[in-house]
């Protein structure tokens, strides 16, 4: 009886071992045919570098911005910005020219483009930050048969006394096999202040909000940009509370399209 015991818990032993070597086997396997569908999956951002031919260290890849078409899905909306200025001297300057386009989402082909150099596009990174680059898909139909997109780019400053920050909107239709700008770097969104960084302090924020109208102005829709505007006070009382007053107000301006540019 005891030798048995002992010849079950072997063959119980073994097949417990099996089991494990077999779920290796097939956790490696898994390892691998994951791997390799990862090193074969397309890679649309690459594939459109490498067309326009960009090496990955020339441009800012976590300012690249990415978006599906709202009209297309076989479409992609692409923003990329080339480093094409350096200061070997201040590691945060940084000059962008910049490539908006529409490509083939399925096999990375450029079917419209626009291309402006850092001296013309304002991408220019330094005491000012540019931080973030955004594509915007709100429905900007400009006319019956035309509906444009946005591209927002964001900078910042990092001081605490005089914070500083705006964001500029740039718009886009289809012409050919190019992108036609009608909107250049407008001014959507503006904070700046002086502060002691304790309580005292003046701020100003201009936030706007594009709404299209139904007035047409050479075959366009106007744009009418509601601008809300709220200024902010902070003063310490006798007491040293900091003290947080606002007064916000807002204005209407109309943009119109005057040879192909809205203004």
């Amino acid at each position: 009886m005891k030798y048995t015991l002992i010849i079950l818990l072997l063959i119980l032993t073994s097949c417990d071992s099996k089991k494990k070597e077999d779920a290796n086997v097939i956790d490696d396997q898994t390892i691998v045919t994951e791997l390799v569908e990862s090193k074969t999956e397309f890679n649309l951002l690459a594939t459109v570098l490498k067309n326009l031919n960009i090496e990955k260290e020339n441009c800012k890849l976590d300012l690249v911005a990415i978006k599906e078409s709202p009209t297309n899905p076989e479409e992609t909306i692409i923003a990329i910005p080339e480093i094409v200025e350096r200061d070997p001297n201040d590691e945060s300057y940084y000059g962008f020219n910049s490539y908006i386009l529409i490509v083939d989402t399925n096999t990375g082909e450029i079917k419209q483009s626009y291309f402006e150099t850092a001296k013309i596009n304002g991408w220019i990174s330094d005491a000012i930050i540019l931080a973030d680059i955004k594509i915007d898909i709100a429905p900007y139909r400009v006319s019956e048969n035309k509906r444009a997109f946005g591209v927002r780019v964001y900078y910042h400053n990092n001081s605490q006394p005089n914070p500083f920050s705006y964001e500029a909107i740039s718009l886009f239709i289809k012409k050919d096999n190019s992108l036609l700008k009608i909107l250049n770097n407008y001014n959507a969104m503006e904070y700046h202040g002086e502060s002691d960084t304790v309580c005292y302090g003046d701020f100003i924020a201009h936030t706007k909000v594009f709404i299209m109208s139904k007035e047409k102005t050479n075959g366009y829709f106007n744009i009418l940009v509601k601008n809300t505007i709220t200024e902010t006070k902070r003063r310490p009382d006798k007491n040293e509370d900091c003290i947080v007053s606002e007064v916000i107000t807002s204005e209407v301006i109309t943009l119109t399209l005057n040879n192909l540019e809205y203004k």
